[in-house]
Formats: structure tokens, C-alpha cells, sequence
């Protein structure tokens, strides 16, 4: 990849980044859209995670490649956002939002009645909303986190029914959906892996077969970015919810992601190279390493061009002008351009406001991201 590295670095040289930013590479995005697609069920509906692609045109961009059911969003400020620059877009809030943060998008963007399906993952928050909507008389979509393996809160699928029924007779609510999230399967070692996914699975169907039979067209959501590809359209899911695996970040770095290309690339200028450059405290000693400081730093991310350089032990973390440490022989020069890989994408990807969409040996546009 390092070929790969030296020409991106210098078409962003070329192009004048003179600060850290976010570069997405189109050609790798658009082949990691055309894997998702083959790998995953056709017969399964596609929802993006927002939070994981915080950028309007990057997800268009997805969106003009892959078909989707809608948006699997996280917060306040980019639903709002989302909202407000989209109009039909349907949105699956994907962790249980404080009933003020409704509130407050409900008071804003009224349609969001119709357009959010809100998560609910205990009895107390569902009496919150049903006040809340009994006190808009809006109706509102309501869809229940069920826990199927993960153990991070939710409803037990043997609680469903109840909570289903509690919601089918107010007249200002109604279900929407269920979601079960299930991040722990990929990570787990093999002997415990096989058991767990069967006891997910189980969970998942048991919490659906719970829903009013009456109930249809309803959201039955799972999956993630390293398990999306293991559902089909024969079980009980009706769609699976992906976003990071499209960047790929180094924490999607996994066997069931291999096909897939880094896309994403933090760059930023290299303000100082040292060469032999001595120790704090210990002038007299010189060492066969190079020093280089970047402009800015500790980015949740891993250098990875140059090539062969780190961060530095000796000077640690700066968020300023870190330092990173490399061979002696190293050709690097100030202004010119260092790369790292993110270790996730959401709050991320969108953490310099701007990203640079490249293609070739071109940076083609400049993208506004969402907020956080």
C-alpha cells in the first residue's frame, strides 16, 4: 500500500492542504459499495449509519450506489440537521435519545412525527414518550431495543409482548419496529462465537415472534459492520444496518472485512523533520532514528505513511505538533503531506468540518460534514 500512500500524499500536496483534514478516497468507496451489496442478502433492506458516515454528500454518494430504507441516526444535532436538509428520509434513532431531545426536535421539525422511528429500551423511557406524545397529540413511532446478546441495556425478548401491547392500544403511539444490536459476535473467540450467535438469533426471533401478528411492514433491525454479510431474507430480520466497514477504519480491521479498502485518511502537513535528532535531557547522545512533527496530532488514528514511522515514546502524545519516530534513512520533508488511518469513523470522520473527496490522482470536491 505504500505506492498507494506516496500518491495520495502528493496530490494533496499538490492540491495545498496546508492543515488536518478528512480525505475519502471515491474510487475505494465506490468498490467497498459494490462488496456490500454482493455480500449481503438481497432480499434484506439496506440502513445507513449516520453517525458512522457524518457527511450529507458521503452519504449521498452511498446512496446513489446502495439502496437503502433510510438512516440509522444517534443524536440531537445531526438529526435535526439531517431533518431539516432532507425531506423524506426515514430515520431509526439508533440509541435511546432523552424524551427532552424529542422534545426539542419534535418542537423544531414537527414531521418528525412520521419521519423517526424513536428507540425505546426500558418501561420508563416508553411512559416519557407516550406523555410526550400524548402531550403534542402527535402519534409517535416507537421501536423497541431488545438486548440479544450484547447485555448493554434493552428490553428481554420475553418482555416484547407487553410492551408491544402497551403501545398497540394507546392511540398516540404506535409500533414501529424492533432493534437488536449484537457488536459482540465478531469479537468473541471461536469456542464461544458458534453459541453465541445461535443464542442471538434465538433472542432476535423470540422478540420478534412476540410482535402483534396484526403488525405490518414493521422495522426488524440487526446487525452491524462486521456481521451484516451473515443475515438472509428467510429469518426474521427484514433489514441489516452497516456504515463503518464502507471507510473502514482500523477498528473494522477483521476476517469478515478483509475484501474491504481503507477509504478514509486523515492527512496532515509535516511541520519539522530531525534527523539523528537527540534526546530531551541527553544532548549528547544522538540517536539513528528521525523525528518528524506533524501539524496537530493525537488523532484516533495510526500513522501509516511515511512509511516505518510512530508515535514517538519519547516525546509521547501532543495535540499540537506530535511527534512521530522513523528510520534513519528516511526522505520526509516539512510541508509535506503524512497520512494516518482513523480507528473508528463516527466522531471522526467529521471532526475538521470538511472532507476532501479524491479520485485518481485528484481531489474532485470539497464535502461540509454533519455535526456530531
Amino acid at each position: 500500500m505504500t505506492g498507494y500512500l506516496q500518491t495520495l500524499s502528493e496530490t494533496l500536496h499538490a492540491y495545498g492542504v496546508d492543515q488536518p483534514i478528512m480525505v475519502v478516497d471515491l474510487d475505494r468507496l465506490d468498490a467497498n459499495c459494490v462488496l456490500a451489496e454482493n455480500v449481503s442478502d438481497a432480499g434484506l433492506d439496506r440502513r445507513l449509519v449516520a453517525k458512522s458516515l457524518p457527511c450529507l454528500p458521503l452519504l449521498d454518494h452511498i446512496r446513489g450506489k446502495i439502496q437503502t430504507s433510510g438512516l440509522m441516526t444517534f443524536s440531537e444535532p445531526m438529526l435535526l440537521a439531517l431533518l431539516k436538509l432532507e425531506t423524506k428520509t426515514d430515520h431509526l434513532i439508533g440509541k435511546p435519545l432523552p424524551v427532552s431531545s424529542a422534545a426539542r426536535v419534535l418542537s423544531e421539525c414537527p414531521d418528525a412525527a412520521v419521519r423517526v422511528q424513536w428507540l425505546i429500551d426500558s418501561p420508563e423511557r416508553l411512559k416519557a414518550y407516550l406523555a410526550l406524545a400524548t402531550d403534542r397529540q402527535l402519534a409517535l413511532r416507537l421501536s423497541l431495543e431488545v438486548d440479544i446478546g450484547l447485555h448493554r441495556g434493552g428490553f428481554q425478548p420475553e418482555q416484547v409482548a407487553g410492551i408491544a401491547q402497551e403501545i398497540d392500544v394507546n392511540p398516540n403511539a404506535r409500533l414501529s419496529g424492533v432493534m437488536g444490536y449484537e457488536a459482540h459476535l465478531a469479537k468473541l473467540p471461536g469456542f464461544l462465537r458458534k453459541r453465541a450467535v445461535r443464542a442471538s438469533a434465538d433472542a432476535f426471533d423470540q422478540a420478534v415472534s412476540s410482535l402483534p401478528k396484526t403488525a405490518k411492514g414493521l422495522c426488524l433491525n440487526t446487525g452491524g459492520s462486521l456481521t451484516f454479510q451473515s443475515y438472509r431474507a428467510e429469518e426474521k430480520a427484514s433489514e441489516i444496518a452497516f456504515g463503518s466497514v464502507l471507510a473502514k477504519p482500523t477498528d473494522f480491521d477483521h476476517p469478515t472485512t478483509r475484501e474491504f479498502f481503507p477509504a478514509a485518511f486523515i492527512a496532515t502537513p509535516i511541520l519539522k523533520t530531525m534527523p539523528g535528532n537527540s534526546l530531551p535531557g541527553l544532548d549528547f547522545l544522538s540517536r539513528r532514528k528521525t523525528d518528524l512533527a506533524i501539524f496537530g496530532g493525537y488523532f484516533r488514528a495510526q500513522p501509516v505513511f511515511p512509511k516505518g514511522f510512530g508515535y514517538s515514546s519519547v516525546f509521547g502524545r501532543s495535540t499540537s505538533q506530535e511527534v512521530w519516530t522513523g528510520p534513519p534513512a528516511a526522505s520526509v520533508k516539512p510541508g509535506k503531506i503524512a497520512l494516518l488511518r482513523p480507528t473508528q469513523s463516527e466522531a471522526v470522520l467529521n471532526q475538521f468540518g470538511t472532507m476532501l473527496a479524491v479520485r485518481g490522482d485528484q481531489v474532485v470536491d470539497e464535502w461540509e460534514c454533519l455535526p456530531n
